[in-house]
């Protein structure tokens, strides 16, 4: 059999075909600054690909952010397999009605807080979403670039074990997260309502600062449900240290269940103007303005589903009764509110990340970030004065709290502190 020989030009342009091959599957530049495999590559379009919706239109923002105009009936929460036959509900059957408290005379702080009546945002400013759409952050490849496994992108992170959500009466497990809140024990609750201090506090990378309610079904371990809003800090998220409102649920402790926001199936959402992961504005500043935002949280009596107010007359949403077990037919067993650090202890030390403002209670309003005007939802829809509230503190020398009643603020609690310092090392 006759032996062929390969020209040169042949030769070489083998070797560059293998060569291009070998380059394509071994790294390519991302925006200049990452590199990344042609199967990471595939894999994170893919994964976009799932988490952004078609959009019927976009709008881009100054700031870069774009915002897809999502069909209402296409929302990401129709893709978890116990609602795909599910009826949005545009509106709650009921709502909950204010029962009053006997008068208190105690003093009342001299500074009054300020909410915003119209929040307004980068994106509006150039459109809005047309009717039936919902506008939902689209996801980019730079935010999944954030986080070691792109599957878990939205995921609470340092989630260890199903049984590291602590024990209101214990705090003796480290676990990477630390505490300061109050809480009520023992329900049936139908919901809460609060008001929020909006702060800025600075972290610590890959760690984060939240300030948040907590509606809390079962006992603490592995089935525990709970529904979760507020204000946090998470660069991994949202790639900046700003403080956007936030959503979260899950019905197993957080092990394959929940994300924030819209980024997981579950939450159903109605609103055209606000969606969960938008920016607070404007924060607050040491020893001078004020701002708050307020969450009420229900469970609606006709359908079960627990629903999402903001500012008194923004509904955003709901979470359906399908998603959950504990908090699916039955009111939530607690309900928590207060801060939460993640404390990933770097070179073996307390983190600095801080909580709320970052100073301790004891400096009182303006100084100390703060939760006002707190209300639980009983079973029969009344909005009421929590009884028999407690406090939980992990490291009181990192970060504390300290409860009050007063006349304008009614039940109140101011928490946080700056972590490590000469106290907490």
């Amino acid at each position: 059999m006759p032996v062929r020989f390969l020209t040169l030009h042949s030769v070489v342009r083998c070797l560059m075909v293998v060569l291009t091959v070998m380059v394509t599957n071994i790294v390519e530049p991302v925006d200049g600054k990452v590199n990344i495999s042609g199967q990471q590559k595939q894999e994170i379009e893919f994964r976009l690909k799932q988490l952004n919706k078609q959009a019927l239109n976009s709008i881009e923002s100054s700031n870069g952010e774009i915002i897809d105009c999502i069909s209402i009936a296409k929302q990401p929460a129709f893709d978890h397999p116990m609602l795909k036959n599910h009826t949005i509900q545009m509106t709650r059957s009921s709502y909950p009605h204010e029962v009053l408290a006997e008068e208190n005379n105690a003093p009342a702080p001299s500074n009054d807080e300020e909410q915003p009546e119209n929040i307004v945002h980068p994106w509006q400013l150039v459109g809005e979403c047309p009717g039936n759409t919902i506008p939902i952050k689209r996801i980019t490849k730079e935010d999944l670039l954030r986080v070691d496994d792109i599957m878990n992108y939205g995921k609470k992170l340092n989630i260890s074990r199903p049984h590291q959500f602590y024990q209101p009466t214990d705090t003796s497990v480290d676990n990477g997260h630390e505490y300061a809140i109050t809480y009520v024990n023992g329900g049936p609750y139908r919901g809460t309502k609060a008001q929020i201090n909006v702060w800025k506090p600075r972290i610590e990378a890959g760690e984060s600062s939240i300030s948040q309610i907590w509606i809390v079904g079962g006992k603490f371990g592995p089935g525990l449900n709970t529904i979760e809003a507020g204000s946090h800090v998470n660069p991994t998220l949202y790639g900046d240290d700003n403080p956007p409102f936030f959503i979260y649920w899950t019905k197993d402790n957080y092990q394959n269940t929940g994300c924030y926001n819209l980024i997981c199936p579950g939450f159903v959402q109605i609103n055209k103007r606000l969606t969960p992961g938008y920016l607070l504005t404007p924060i607050s500043t040491y020893n001078g303005s004020q701002f708050k935002f307020t969450v009420q949280i229900w469970k609606d009596p006709k359908t079960g589903n627990w629903w999402l107010q903001l500012n008194e007359q923004e509904l955003i949403g709901y979470w359906p009764k399908e998603l959950f077990t504990n908090l699916a037919d039955e009111g939530a067993s607690t309900i928590e509110w207060g801060g939460e650090v993640v404390n990933t202890k770097k070179d073996g030390q307390h983190t600095t990340t801080e909580m709320g403002s970052g100073h301790f209670p004891s400096e009182g309003f303006g100084k100390a970030s703060s939760f006002a005007l707190i209300k639980i939802i009983d079973m029969n829809n009344g909005i009421i004065d929590p009884v028999g509230v407690q406090t939980l503190v992990s490291r009181p020398t990192c970060y504390d709290i300290k409860t009050g009643y007063d006349k304008l603020y009614e039940v109140f609690f101011y928490y946080g502190g700056p972590g490590r310092n000469p106290e907490c090392l």
